[in-house]
């Protein structure tokens, strides 16, 4: 069979090249909330660095990293209308091999991000008029 992959939480059962621990021999049994930092493929544990100690509750959420094809649909789709429900998100979302509920944040970011956009163009058009007001 082929070797298992290294654990993705704790120090390694034994250092390799790739993933060096950066804990101390001493800490023996990595505990249950150690962490990882993918950018750096480092294994560390929290027990040698408490500044990683986590809440209880849901872990965090990893940010979703869209294609640009996935961007160019989903703006194609914004630009058609701005609220996607029930049966044209889940078939948004299949489509483009993503969950509903990503889908619906990014379209609840893009409507942020639009009537942000508005009200910037709409200062703009006051104040060459003279007539701004003060940003809030």
């Amino acid at each position: 069979p082929p070797p298992a992959p290294p654990p993705l939480w704790g120090c390694p059962p034994a250092p390799g090249p790739l993933l060096p621990p950066l804990c101390t021999p001493g800490c023996g049994v990595p505990p249950a909330w150690a962490a990882r930092l993918g950018a750096t493929g480092f294994l560390i544990s929290k027990c040698c660095f408490p500044i990683f100690k986590a809440k209880a509750g849901k872990a965090k959420r990893v940010r979703t990293i869209f294609s640009s094809e996935q961007l160019a649909r989903l703006e194609q789709e914004f630009a058609r209308q701005q609220y996607l429900v029930g049966q044209e998100r889940c078939l948004l979302a299949s489509s483009l091999h993503l969950t509903e509920e990503q889908v619906k944040v990014w379209f609840q970011n893009r409507r942020i991000k639009w009537r942000k956009q508005s009200l910037e163009q709409q200062q703009a058009k006051l104040a060459k008029m003279g007539l701004a007001t003060p940003q809030r």
